[in-house]
């Protein structure tokens, strides 16, 4: 029996890795005593995928996890005993055992993130707004990134601007919020770190303390990938 869930992961978490996130939800399976399936061969693991991976230091209202349990396992219990035993910061929002098989991550095409600039470290939304109307006037964005070739590492300047689709400022309290719509899934995918290293860095602008968050993921409709 397969389970598919939504999460929310917010606060200090957001630091662990996407491999220290899975450890989080196989312990807290263990835990709530959940009747998990296991994989076969020399070293079993739960039967358990988080459709697609957060860089450390991003929050998250919307993601999705995959999970084989044993049949007859009631939904509804399997989430309160999951937000009984997950650390503060995760939250299972909703899970369902009847949904559409396909793989989330495959049908991902878009990622929305919230850049939120605090206003007593960054300047004013409209001095904001003229550092990336003027990087997305350039022909190209480069960001530099290390590659791998034969034993050598490289670095080559990759053109991340097919990448950014669009980008929305807002003035929020305490600040200024980015709102940019980028490239994610299985086809590519453009980091907000790099977003942001692409459009600022000429600028002189330290993004360090830009706070970010995954809103939601799209498919290629343009519809919200929900479970």
């Amino acid at each position: 029996m397969q389970l598919r869930l939504a999460f929310s992961k917010k606060g200090m978490i957001k630091f662990i890795s996407h491999l220290d996130t899975v450890r989080v939800f196989t312990r807290a399976i263990q835990r709530a005593k959940i009747p998990v399936l296991w994989s076969e061969g020399f070293n079993p693991h739960q039967k358990l995928s988080i459709a697609q991976p957060l860089s450390v230091g991003t929050e998250s209202e919307y993601e999705v996890a995959d999970f084989e349990v044993e049949d007859g396992t009631d939904p509804e219990a399997v989430k309160r005993a999951l937000n009984e035993a997950l650390p503060d910061g995760i939250r299972i929002l909703a899970i369902k055992d009847d949904f559409d098989a396909t793989s989330v991550f495959e049908r991902i095409e878009t990622s929305r993130y919230r850049l939120f600039f605090p206003a007593t470290i960054y300047p004013a939304i409209e001095a904001l707004g003229e550092i990336t109307e003027r990087a997305l006037a350039r022909e190209e964005i480069l960001v530099r990134r290390r590659k791998k070739k034969g034993k050598k590492r490289i670095f080559i300047d990759e053109d991340i601007k097919p990448d950014i689709f669009s980008i929305e400022w807002k003035e929020e309290r305490g600040g200024s919020a980015l709102y940019a719509l980028l490239k994610a899934g299985g086809h590519g995918n453009l980091r907000p770190d790099r977003f942001l290293a692409g459009v600022f860095e000429e600028s002189g602008l330290d993004t360090d303390y830009v706070q970010i968050r995954r809103m939601m993921s799209m498919d290629r409709d343009g519809n919200e990938v929900q479970i």
